[in-house]
């Protein structure tokens, strides 16, 4: 909103400077959503290796697990594996925009 004034002078260039630093620190929160397909695609395969695990160690323990045992066991692998799907989101997740790139330059370029 700062780039939108008519006229600038030291202070409006500095706060526009501000925000967009205060943007770039806080932007990571943004991340999950910037995904690409490529990424999505990554992650929902990494799916079935961690159901497999899961099974796995259902199998391993279910004799040993009381039904409240087992469905804490069971909420606790659902929130594992969706953890691990979101932070493998993130980290093939990129914030590469021109467009937010650009806005660093704006504040050199008016005279």
């Amino acid at each position: 909103m700062y780039a939108r004034y008519k006229s600038h002078d030291d202070a409006t260039l500095s706060y526009m400077e501000d925000a967009l630093h205060r943007f770039h620190t806080f932007k990571d929160v943004f991340v999950l959503w910037r995904a690409g397909k490529k990424a999505k695609d990554k992650a929902d395969a990494l799916r079935p290796e961690l159901v497999k695990k899961r099974k796995v160690d259902e199998e391993t323990n279910a004799e040993t697990w009381t039904p409240s045992k087992k469905r804490r066991e069971m909420n606790a692998w659902r929130d594992y594996i969706s953890h691990e799907i979101d932070i493998s989101k993130e980290l093939d997740a990129d914030f590469n925009f021109p467009k937010i790139h650009l806005m660093s330059h704006w504040a050199e370029q008016i005279p």
